[in-house]
């Protein structure tokens, strides 16, 4: 029994890789029923996920570069205090790029680092 718990823990520590846990956590992201974004200190999309699109209506050529909250109501004063705390959760309505009408999404908005450069990254995700 010993022999496979130090096998299972050989197998587990192999996960802890930086490689296989970069390859793990992007595959989950990219496959996500969430929408995942990533933008730049010029507050323009640099990455999305198809949950993302598909929530967004749009396609991911269409997005990249776009403004972040160019189709949200209201979005300066929540953008404004992500950047400030770092970090920021709550609801918005926003203007599909389709032109299928408008929905409510929930969102957290947080900092992070990809490629080694800090950006900002939100989850979206239906509200209803």
């Amino acid at each position: 029994m010993a022999a496979v718990r130090d096998d299972e823990a050989m197998a587990h520590a192999g996960l802890a890789a930086p490689e296989i846990q970069a390859q793990l956590l992007a595959e989950a992201l990219a496959g996500a029923s969430v929408g995942v974004l990533v933008w730049d200190d010029d507050r323009r999309y640099i990455a999305a996920n198809a949950a993302a699109c598909s929530i967004l209506g749009t396609t991911l050529e269409e997005l990249l570069g776009q403004r972040v909250g160019g189709h949200t109501r209201d979005a300066d004063e929540p953008i404004e205090r992500a950047l400030r705390a770092g970090n920021v959760a709550g609801r918005a309505t926003v203007a599909r790029f389709d032109g299928s009408g408008s929905i409510e999404v929930s969102y957290l908005t947080f900092t992070t680092r990809t490629a080694g450069m800090p950006f900002m990254a939100t989850i979206i995700w239906r509200a209803d």
